[in-house]
């Protein structure tokens, strides 16, 4: 007679420290196997798929350690799920809650006497508890982290992540039968990452980034200095546990901007599960139509605006698939106030870029940038030469990524127009618009 099993679907929790689906899984007292499902080639670009290829290479490997097989498949998740399901005679399958209601899936397992069990990851608090107003602007953002943080430090005063690999695992993947015990993940073709995927290299970033804590105020708004943790890949796509690095950080005293970052990652995720319309229509009273002047998106897009901090930064997103966020709201701010672009047409080309893409983030700063956060419209003035300036001082950044400004120094660089006459730009072009005319 078979023995039973359990099925963990990994979804955006690809790590085996801290991951509760895991953990629930291995308590089952059943032996375990891992399933990965490729998601939507619609939202699969090179850099991702390989990002996910590293990531799921490396938990292959730990949990093979533990003689749990991982298999990958293609397609339809509903189906891909629970065909791995009835082949491994799943008596449970355990994953994350993605909050969009799993009853498909639930149905497709209990006709087949399985039964799904869906846990809590990737935020530090549950939804529905902080949001208080329907807007997002600043004051919305303040209320919201006051009470998400005083939550956070009450529960996680004492946190300490459960213990992995479980003492009795062991005696429980001997029952797995032999003929489940081989599983292969097929290569992808390569691509280039500035951030290499997998819960190794995620660690490794984590430990790289705490000794520059104390700076992180002052060099995550200084491009040219790499001061961002570029953890958010890892946190995107669970190779590291939001609570570890809580855990990790919140007990240093310099920690204040950190968690202000990653209260600002959880106000999107709270707030669009509170109203999902809101992500790709916006507030209602700013649902005015409006047409994309193609020839400047094309401009922003390929870096060629005649600002240089911009076109610099989209260089260095097309590039790489990265960039800095104090940089990310910059571009937003950019193309919406100066440009006259639409916050949806931004959004989109960053949907599509990004190697650490997520929807709520991505929808909301876009929206904020636009200032279409509160109920009347918010737009102060931008003036990007100003602002080129405060976030590129010496011109560092700028020089590295267009070198045919390089020989500039730093008064003329931020604005090398002024200077066309005087000195040679090497076919840098003009401003395709006029700041203060906007």
């Amino acid at each position: 007679m078979s023995v039973p099993t359990t099925l963990v679907w990994f979804r955006q929790d690809l790590r085996t420290d801290d991951q509760p689906a895991l953990q629930a899984a291995a308590r089952s007292g059943r032996p375990l196997l891992g399933l990965y499902v490729w998601p939507n080639e619609g939202t699969l670009t090179a850099r991702r798929r390989y990002f996910i290829w590293q990531s799921l290479r490396d938990l292959q490997a730990r949990l093979a350690e533990c003689g749990i097989p991982l298999h990958v498949r293609e397609g339809n998740p509903v189906q891909a799920v629970a065909e791995t399901a009835a082949h491994c005679r799943a008596a449970e399958v355990v994953c994350a809650s993605d909050g969009a209601g799993q009853g498909a899936l639930r149905a497709a397992l209990e006709k087949q006497g399985c039964r799904l069990h869906s846990v809590a990851d990737g935020l530090l608090q549950p939804p529905f508890q902080f949001i208080r107003a329907p807007y997002f602007n600043e004051p919305a953002f303040a209320a919201f982290q006051v009470a998400w943080q005083a939550a956070c430090v009450e529960q996680y005063a004492a946190w300490q992540a459960s213990a992995w690999p479980p003492p009795d695992l062991a005696a429980q993947q001997q029952r797995l039968p032999e003929n489940l015990k081989t599983a292969v993940l097929p290569d992808v073709p390569r691509a280039v990452l500035t951030i290499p995927g997998g819960e190794t290299a995620a660690r490794r970033q984590l430990a790289e980034f705490l000794p520059r804590l104390p700076y992180y105020p002052v060099l995550r708004s200084l491009p040219a200095q790499n001061g961002s943790s570029q953890l958010s890949p890892h946190l995107v796509f669970g190779t590291l546990s939001v609570r570890q690095v809580w855990a990790v950080a919140g007990n240093s005293p310099d920690a204040a901007a950190w968690q202000e970052a990653l209260a600002r990652r959880e106000f999107w995720r709270h707030y669009f599960r509170q109203y999902p319309d809101v992500l790709r229509q916006g507030l209602p009273e700013h649902r005015a139509a409006g047409q994309a002047n193609q020839a400047l998106l094309a401009a922003w897009q390929q870096g060629i605006t005649g600002y240089p901090l911009a076109d610099a930064a989209m260089r260095l997103l097309r590039d790489t698939g990265w960039l800095p966020h104090s940089l990310r709201r910059f571009c937003a701010a950019f193309f919406c106030r100066v440009l006259g672009g639409r916050w949806q047409d931004g959004a989109g080309w960053f949907a599509r870029q990004l190697l650490d893409f997520e929807p709520a983030a991505n929808s909301g700063n876009w929206q904020l940038a636009a200032g279409l956060g509160g109920k009347r419209v918010e737009r102060q003035p931008f003036n990007p030469v100003v602002w080129s300036q405060k976030l590129d001082p010496d011109g560092q950044f700028i020089r590295r990524h267009l070198p045919q400004l390089a020989h500039l120094d730093s008064r003329r660089i931020h604005a090398p127009w002024l200077a066309a006459a005087e000195v040679n730009t090497n076919g840098y072009p003009a401003p395709v618009v006029d700041y203060r005319a906007r």
